[in-house]
């Protein structure tokens, strides 16, 4: 073996989404000097011809494909990206001998599913940069991957899932950001991902982030990610997303991270978004958030009634929204919302109350999923695996392993959906996760009305793009 790499990015729903965490294992390998490749699906319009092209004249030792997301997430449509994503895995093994992994959040989440619906090789669950490294030392010098961490694996028919280990953080070097066209994903409408920490300590019941990314949070040097914010603004990029789970937690690095940024005099140059938790949230951090270009947040509330969130695992309560809504309307911040509807113990009454508080609240903007996605290994996952949760699962029974499996109260009776439409009553503050082609939905993956406003020239998080129109 040669020991070079092709990396595939295959997530390829519009509007797109920059693969940050592919290019992040892709600067691990350049630093370390092992050849790489990149072929970006979301940029090819016959992605078999394009994959034909790849391997005809050079063919790679290894094979990477990233698994953002398994589904769209959406109750409304239960729509599975993995037959996708076996239909790459199957072109590449008949066009190629080379090892073929997977690797992504989407991935992490649910390996073994995914490695058996795909039939890839192998995968990486959890962080790789230095896996991937470990992994072509082993397969270069023909030794087994067995020992690998983070590694899954066939043994013989069986899958196996070895022990996770997370990466130190602050000893990985500020990574270029050179393989992808950041630039071109900014002017189809994409916000450019950056990190400044990893893994989530919260116990929301339904949260697949501590199962991909650990229940230990990582940060990055505040330095490190404004040189990578500097790199990115030389190439002509300046709309980014945070992809920490929470960007305030902890908030004492949230604000280091945004005075280096103010430091450093980048923050009349950057327009970033990000997901907040309400709590712990201050008047410290919202100036400093505004002073270091932050163009919104999305807090993941849930709900606004306290027996809710309570169930939910949520550790905040509704006088800390009210506190957190006079803050930021006092800072001029701009922000949203979004809201579970349906969780264990969901009842009509809790529904209305959730309703009836956003609108008492004036909050801008919130959005409403409706059904919990069920992942395995959330407590959530393992309430219902073991039997102390039954009921309300959707498909009922004997779903194939690449349906997305969803969580809708009892209570709540047969159209949850209808009961939500009913309490909006066209209130244009309320987007609801529906089909993407309904008005006021809150589903991203193909909206052409989003894909058209972008088009028109509009830019930001898609939410607050939806607002704008």
């Amino acid at each position: 073996m040669n020991g070079s790499f092709l990396l595939i990015n295959t997530n390829v729903a519009r509007p797109p989404v920059s693969p940050v965490g592919l290019e992040y294992i892709g600067e691990a390998l350049v630093d370390a000097e092992v050849p790489v490749r990149i072929l970006d699906l979301a940029f090819e319009t016959d992605w078999q011809a394009a994959l034909a092209r790849e391997l005809k004249d050079n063919e790679p030792s290894v094979v990477g494909l990233t698994v953002r997301n398994t589904d769209d997430c959406c109750f409304a449509t239960r729509r599975s990206f993995l037959p996708w994503i076996s239909e790459v895995v199957s072109e590449v093994r008949r066009l190629t001998r080379a090892f073929v992994f997977l690797g992504g959040v989407g991935f992490s989440i649910m390996p073994d599913v995914v490695l058996r619906l795909t039939q890839a090789d192998a995968g990486i669950a959890g962080d790789g940069e230095e896996v991937v490294l470990a992994l072509n030392r082993c397969l270069i010098n023909g030794g087994s991957i067995s020992h690998l961490p983070n590694v899954v694996w066939w043994d013989g028919g069986n899958i196996v899932c070895n022990s996770r280990a997370d990466v130190d953080l602050r000893h990985l070097p500020p990574p270029r950001r050179r393989l992808f066209d950041n630039r071109r994903y900014e002017q189809l409408g994409a916000m450019v991902g950056v990190e400044t920490k990893r893994g989530c300590t919260e116990q929301c019941i339904f949260c697949a982030d501590p199962v991909a990314k650990g229940s230990r949070v990582r940060l990055r040097p505040p330095l490190t990610v404004v040189e990578e914010f500097q790199d990115l603004l030389a190439q002509g990029v300046s709309w980014f997303h945070l992809c920490d789970s929470e960007f305030n937690l902890p908030m004492r690095h949230a604000k280091e991270v945004c005075q280096a940024i103010i430091q450093a005099g980048l923050g009349d140059r950057l327009r970033w978004y990000c997901y907040c938790s309400p709590v712990p949230f201050d008047r410290e951090l919202a100036r400093l958030m505004k002073r270091a270009g932050c163009a919104g947040i999305n807090f993941g509330v849930d709900s606004l009634c306290d027996e809710q969130l309570s169930r939910l695992g949520r550790n905040h309560a509704i006088g800390d929204i009210r506190q957190l809504v006079y803050l930021l309307n006092g800072q001029g911040l701009n922000y949203m919302v979004d809201l579970l509807i349906g969780g264990p113990g969901e009842k009509e009454e809790t529904v209305k109350t959730t309703i009836e508080t956003v609108k008492e609240l004036d909050i801008p903007l919130a959005g409403i999923a409706v059904g919990v996605r069920v992942y395995p290994g959330t407590p959530l996952g393992k309430a219902i695996a073991n039997g102390s949760i039954r009921g309300g699962l959707y498909p009922e029974a004997g779903h194939a392993l690449h349906e997305p499996l969803f969580y809708v109260s009892p209570y709540l009776g047969k159209d949850a959906s209808a009961l939500i439409k009913a309490l909006v009553a066209g209130d244009p503050r309320f987007l609801v996760l529906l089909s993407p082609e309904e008005a006021g939905s809150y589903n991203y993956a193909d909206d052409e009305a989003l894909c058209r406003l972008i088009r028109e020239g509009a830019r930001g998080a898609y939410w607050d793009i939806i607002r704008r129109s």
